[in-house]
């Protein structure tokens, strides 16, 4: 139907409103509706007034987030971009906006898309003796009823809900009750995540749904599954993992043939549609991992429980068995259900060490001869995934922190390649193509992982950005084929540089989605791809156990009318999945931006190495994985400039100042609350005493 909706509104661009849309299209006005915001939310089309248009070349999209004293930002794929002072009246938390980006590298605010206002957190505020209801998040306007105040105390946190009857209206907010206090270990945690729309929240009947649930396997129950629990399959994750949904195992057969076993943890034989548990999953679509606390799909009993694949336990399992041959092709695939026995837990440090470092590690010696099969296995895949699909490996920007007990921020770090993430994230792919495979091969649909093709004007605007700074890179004139792409990042790789250049590629995509349809996967040049195994912190892994589970179990339910209820079902689910999913993205890196200011209020009288990431009227700069920007006239004082060619450089070495340079600066403020830092720049580090680092 989007397709067909996309079609008539190119053929008119512009000239065509809702009520021309809704005589055009033979579908109900309400349905209509929840296309058309759909398809504004992917960035498809734009209204503009009452008339509709196809997504013009030169925005964006994405969704505001406010700091607690109101300072406005947008998120887009990964980026913290600034709202520009003359639009910050306008937009309000959670917002979606289409948004030019000016030459200060801030956002312009063309028109909001949606606003989508639920829970919020707020503050209680005494000041003169009058109390006040402040939001976390400044500038949301609403009407509260002043008498709930009298059974409230100054530095109390709350909870209310704002349903706005539209986009102009101050909406009344509904008092749901009080979280907290200000100085709570952790409060910071779980307003930022109420405001995103998760919790550890569980009502009585919840409760009571999961106190019925098993904590171990009967016999009975492994009837009709195969037996994998003599096999000496492995779990490998995190040292403090403690919800294990992922077990693997490979064995080497004749003609160079590798079986790899995914088993995931069946969730879907005990989480039913219909029940407390699965309705709540339905609404949290994800849990949600920020800084030290995490925030359940699924309440921590069945995650750590019975759906853990805990060692030396009995678990009831989906599993897919895979032959690879030596080019990494999947030439033969089956999906079980499956009952298994997990005979160690690994961690990936500890299997780092025995691959990386050709060291054993006490425990693993009856274990080496299947690692290094699954480490051939994975070798063989990723050979595969990148030079025949195309697969697009993107420099890995990810922080690695570390926590003390009161939640507060220890250290931060680059996250270290590690060959341990490597292989399970190969083998949890080859899992995803041939599970949707399979699907494809009944003629079914399910909840697929589907990322679509770049914009090619972006692409191209970017390649032009770092042409000016002085690289070499001929424009894309094919986006259709992910290996364009590629190229691009393997030319660029061997830069010092590179995550920074690799960061601004990585805006020009699309984000990945969930949909009943399969559109294929452009990053990783799969014709199909689903996310399968993690159930127990997806929900839709969890639909496509149960998608499974319908097809082998229940074939007789497939009729026309059912299939045509359950996949409208599925679509309504996978668009809010999909919207969950940012908003935990959003809630993930407004808190640990906000830890790591607090650690850096506390080390101010240091002097940090800070990386230059964009260059204009406002240098951006990131260091210590946040981003700060100064007015680049305030570099006067410290570098030369270049007139004729128009940069900045170091007058001794007669290094110009470009994407990817390194500064030495020292902290001046930092406002935690605020979200905020400014930085003095003492000079450029310099290039001939810290060589580039070519990778081989």
């Amino acid at each position: 139907m989007e397709d067909i909706i996309l079609d008539i509104i190119k053929k008119e661009n512009g000239k065509l409103t809702f009520k021309n849309l809704t005589r055009l299209i033979n579908i109900g006005s309400d349905e209509l509706k929840s296309i058309l915001l759909k398809m504004k939310l992917d960035g498809k089309i734009l209204q503009n007034r009452n008339k509709y248009f196809l997504f013009p070349n030169d925005l964006y999209i994405g969704s505001i987030t406010v700091s607690s004293t109101g300072r406005k930002y947008i998120f887009y794929n990964g980026e913290k971009i600034t709202v520009a002072s003359n639009f910050f009246d306008d937009v309000i938390l959670n917002d979606v906006v289409t948004f030019k980006l000016n030459n200060s590298h801030e956002a312009d605010i063309t028109s909001i898309v949606h606003r989508p206002l639920g829970k919020i957190t707020c503050e209680i505020k005494e000041i003169d003796g009058k109390k006040t209801v402040v939001p976390f998040h400044n500038n949301i306007p609403f009407k509260f009823d002043n008498s709930i105040l009298d059974t409230l105390s100054d530095g109390d946190i709350i909870v209310v809900n704002i349903t706005p009857e539209s986009i102009s209206d101050i909406p009344e907010a509904t008092y749901l009750g009080k979280i907290g206090r200000r100085d709570d270990p952790l409060i910071d945690d779980v307003a930022i995540a109420l405001n995103y729309g998760f919790d550890n929240n569980y009502d009585d009947d919840y409760l009571k749904e999961i106190e019925k649930y098993p904590t171990y396997v009967t016999e009975d129950e492994t009837k009709d599954r195969v037996d994998f629990r003599n096999q000496r399959s492995f779990t490998i994750d995190g040292i403090n993992t403690k919800d294990m949904d992922d077990e693997v195992f490979g064995e080497m057969l004749d003609d160079n043939i590798i079986r790899l076993y995914v088993h995931i943890a069946d969730v879907a034989h005990y989480v039913k549609p219909g029940s407390k548990v699965f309705e709540r999953a339905c609404e949290k679509t994800t849990s949600l991992y920020m800084n030290n606390s995490v925030f359940h799909m699924l309440h921590h009993i069945i995650s750590k429980g019975i759906c853990s694949l805990n060692p030396n336990a009995d678990r009831l399992t989906k599993t897919a068995i895979m032959d690879i041959d030596k080019d990494g092709n999947i030439v033969n695939y089956e999906i079980v259900n499956s009952v298994t026995n997990s005979k160690k837990k690994m961690s990936y440090e500890d299997i780092d060490e025995i691959i990386m470092h050709n060291k054993m590690v006490p425990g693993y010696e009856n274990f080496e001869k299947e690692l290094y099969i699954l480490y051939d296995a994975a070798v063989r895949l990723e050979k595969r995934y990148v030079q025949v699909n195309g697969k697009l490996n993107f420099a890995n920007t990810e922080l690695s922190v570390t926590y003390n007990d009161d939640g507060t921020i220890k250290s931060v770090a680059n996250k270290e390649n590690s060959i341990s993430r490597k292989i399970i994230e190969n083998l949890m792919l080859a899992a995803g193509e041939s599970v949707a495979n399979w699907f494809i091969s009944m003629g079914m649909f399910t909840a697929f992982r589907v990322h679509e093709f770049p914009d090619l004007y972006k692409v191209n605007g970017v390649i032009n950005k770092l042409n000016k700074s002085g690289y070499h890179i001929r424009p894309i004139t094919n986006i259709d084929n992910p290996k364009s792409m590629q190229k691009i990042l393997q030319i660029l790789s061997s830069y010092e540089e590179y995550p920074i250049i690799s960061q601004m590629l990585v805006m020009t995509m699309q984000r990945a989605r969930y949909s009943v349809e399969n559109l294929g996967h452009y990053a990783l040049g799969l014709p199909a791809y689903l996310q399968f195994t993690s159930p127990i912190r997806r929900l839709a892994d969890l639909l496509v156990h149960m998608m499974i589970d319908l097809i082998m179990t229940e074939p007789e339910k497939l009729t026309p009318e059912y299939l045509k209820e359950l996949e409208e079902k599925l679509r309504v689910l996978c668009e809010h999945a999909s919207q969950m999913e940012r908003q935990a993205d959003m809630a993930e890196m407004i808190g640990e931006r906000r830890q790591i200011l607090k650690n850096l209020a506390q080390n101010k009288d240091m002097e940090y190495e800070a990386t230059v990431i964009d260059i204009g009227k406002k240098i951006k700069i990131r260091l210590s994985g946040v981003e700060t920007y100064f007015d680049s006239n305030y570099l006067k004082n410290v570098l030369a400039y270049n007139h004729r060619r128009k940069y900045y450089y170091d007058r001794d070495t007669k290094q110009q100042l470009k994407i990817g340079a390194k500064l030495c600066v020292k902290i001046l403020n930092v406002d935690p609350i605020n979200d905020n830092f400014s930085v003095k720049v003492l000079g450029m580090v310099n290039e001939n005493v810290k060589k580039k680092v070519l990778k081989k």
